[in-house]
């Protein structure tokens, strides 16, 4: 069958069966299946933890444009977790699971951006992306982009009320350290940047998710 990723709906009952039907589907081209297998291959759902199996198939599903597999392969990539660390192909492949909407795809690789890993550092990008993973309710982006702001980045000018505004969303959404953080800024403020800000965060909060 084509790799689609759709998995018949006739999957049988019994785990052991299951897991023969899958791999059946997997070797058949299923993006889907393929990438189950990786998470259960991760996992050790089968028998021991096999990383590099599991990079194998999640590479299969990741070809055909599964953005999970694609995530799963940019981590694997990133941290030597069953193929050689390759920073630069992880960056790639979480710009791919990113453009496809996935959060936690976008942060990563605003992180590989922000700190120069795998290429080389783009402020700008940085900063769209973590803030499609903060619209996407990953808590990490709101402190990455509060630090962002409070110390500037190279190209990305030192901007405090921003920070502010970052990470009193940051607070929200229970960021260790950044209530330590949101006072150390706010001191460097004056009362109308801080109410200035507030506001601007009240406006990011009620903004509905993408």
């Amino acid at each position: 069958m084509s790799g689609s990723g759709q998995v018949r709906a006739e999957s049988p009952g019994s785990y052991g069966a299951a897991m023969r039907w899958y791999e059946a589907e997997a070797a058949a081209g299923n993006a889907r299946a393929q990438y189950l297998l990786g998470l259960s291959l991760e996992q050790g759902a089968r028998g021991p933890v096999d990383p590099a199996g599991a990079a194998r198939w999640y590479e299969k599903a990741a070809a055909q444009g599964l953005a999970d597999a694609q995530l799963k392969l940019a981590l694997a990539l990133q941290f030597g977790r069953g193929v050689a660390a390759d920073p630069a192909q992880a960056r790639a492949w979480y710009e791919k699971a990113a453009r496809q909407g996935l959060p936690e795809a976008a942060y990563n690789l605003a992180y590989l951006q922000e700190s120069g890993l795998g290429g080389p550092v783009q402020p700008a990008k940085a900063i769209s992306n973590y803030e499609q993973a903060a619209r996407g309710g990953i808590g990490r982006a709101y402190m990455a982009l509060g630090g962002v702001y409070a110390r500037g980045l190279e190209s990305v000018a030192q901007d405090l009320p921003a920070a502010y505004s970052w990470l009193i969303l940051a607070v929200d959404a229970g960021q260790p350290g950044a209530e330590t953080l949101l006072e150390a800024v706010g001191a460097e403020l004056t009362d109308v940047q801080r109410a200035e800000a507030r506001a601007g965060a009240k406006k990011w909060r009620d903004k509905p998710l993408s």
